[in-house]
């Protein structure tokens, strides 16, 4: 509430790291963007577009490359900042949200951008993610629409790592604090399907869809079977592509082969079954969509293993 306040009070755009997402709801007139996720630099160049950063919070550990802004920053958190990622002249320490609020009481003058310049910047950002799109396929970016489309508006969303996870971080819409979960910085691999049982056992009376690729899944499907035996409501969409895309992709950026990225081939729903979940196997955005029909209501994980075309990958980054 505190960051809504002095963003609506100053007028200030908010970008928000991949694990902050939802502590200013994502519909908000003031949220500007999810920083290095898909959309890299487009994010990037709307915070060198600013005259000061309040990095509040920020953890630099979720930065994927080096900070490379000219950009003054006042940097506001519980410890000094100790890893100078960036430098701040000026620093506030304590707890964050008193801070935004003590800056939001004592701001006096005009809001420093006008909801018109954020909203048009926002519609450039969403045009880029939608970039690369192959019609009459499956793309990320149509299972990212069309899993939270169905999907209650307080759902908990889990999500591996990937080249998915970047397009999950930009376009999944969230309003609530703590309802992403994701591995950012670090980026273990493997960690979207017990985050969503997980996050199960603790919220049983809210939705939970992990969005997983087919590489992080391989890693843990057999936890399939602890969903069942809790008799967890667990949706797990499954990115399958046959690729560790995101390391195939750094492979043909420096010109080498792919090497050791290509997944062989899984039936999922037959996976599902053995784990005693429910299975299914989509190949279109309709198809999914009809897979998805209670998915608020789950008494039992279902599996969806969604056959995308990861050519738009390449466009997003």
């Amino acid at each position: 509430l505190a960051i809504q306040r002095l963003a609506a009070t100053a007028g200030l755009p908010v970008v928000v790291t991949g694990m902050a997402k939802g502590v200013i709801p994502e519909d908000s007139e003031w949220f500007a963007g999810v920083l290095d996720m898909a959309c890299n630099e487009s994010v990037w160049d709307f915070v060198r577009s600013s005259d000061l950063i309040l990095a509040a919070g920020f953890d630099p550990v979720e930065l994927i490359k080096p900070w490379h802004v000219d950009v003054p920053v006042l940097h506001i958190g519980t410890t000094p900042n100790v890893d100078q990622v960036y430098a701040s002249d000026t620093e506030i320490v304590g707890n964050v949200g008193d801070i935004l609020n003590w800056l939001a009481d004592g701001y006096r003058g005009q809001p420093r951008w006008t909801e018109a310049e954020i909203a048009a910047y926002r519609e450039r950002l969403r045009a880029d993610y939608y970039a690369g799109r192959v019609p009459g396929r499956l793309n990320p970016t149509d299972v990212v629409d069309t899993v939270r489309a169905a999907a209650a508006p307080d759902t908990i969303a889990s999500c591996d790592v990937g080249s998915h996870k970047l397009l999950v971080g930009q376009g999944w819409t969230t309003t609530l604090p703590r309802s992403v979960l994701m591995t950012n910085g670090l980026s273990a691999m493997g960690f979207g399907l017990p985050a969503a049982i997980a996050a199960k056992l603790a919220h049983p009376d809210r939705p939970v869809v992990a969005l997983i690729g087919d590489g992080g899944m391989a890693m843990t499907a057999t936890e399939l079977r602890l969903a069942s035996a809790r008799g967890l409501g667990v949706a797990v969409v499954v990115f399958v592509d046959g690729s560790l895309n995101r390391i195939e992709l750094k492979q043909m950026v420096a010109r080498y082969p792919s090497t050791a990225t290509r997944i062989e081939d899984t039936d999922l729903v037959l996976l599902a079954e053995a784990m005693d979940c429910d299975g299914t196997r989509v190949e279109s955005a309709a198809e999914l969509a009809s897979a998805l029909k209670d998915v608020n209501t789950l008494s039992r994980p279902l599996v969806i293993e969604a056959r995308i075309d990861p050519a738009q990958y390449e466009s997003q980054f």
